[in-house]
């Protein structure tokens, strides 16, 4: 009876959910401007139906040498695209020029680079494991 009484327990048990944990790094951020990085994470199915793209989470920090690097906890095992926006007025948006050029510091997570435009978010996703990632982000301004 005991034995059967384990193979039970043992079949029934609950899954542990399995989770990363992420470390950001972010190179080239500006201090001296002051304000709010904000950190935003897209899952995969967000990104796939671009329209109206909301964040599954969002972190914000204060600018200074203190709150950085930033970690992420308890992400689910998956696919992601990770924007950083150096929001250095604290109006919590990205504000741009008349020409459409972003005033302030930006990153993509991914295939990312500051001279070059932007092929869409699916080429910023990467892949998070479970455990302990480092991301290394290079701001934009």
């Amino acid at each position: 009876m005991s034995l059967l009484y384990l193979i039970l327990m043992y079949l029934v048990r609950p899954v542990p959910d399995e989770y990363s944990h992420a470390v950001i790094t972010i190179d080239n951020v500006d201090l001296s401007l002051g304000g709010n990085i904000k950190i935003q994470v897209f899952d995969e199915l967000t990104v796939v139906n671009s329209e109206g793209m909301a964040p599954i989470l969002e972190k914000t920090i204060t600018a200074n040498v203190e709150d950085l690097p930033v970690r992420l906890d308890q992400l689910p095992i998956g696919e992601y695209m990770i924007a950083v926006l150096h929001d250095s007025n604290g109006n919590g948006k990205l504000d741009y020029s008349i020409f459409g050029v972003p005033k302030e510091g930006y990153a993509f997570s991914g295939q990312f680079s500051c001279s070059l435009k932007s092929a869409g978010p699916k080429l910023h996703m990467i892949h998070l494991t479970e455990g302990l990632q480092h991301i290394r982000m290079h701001l934009c301004y």
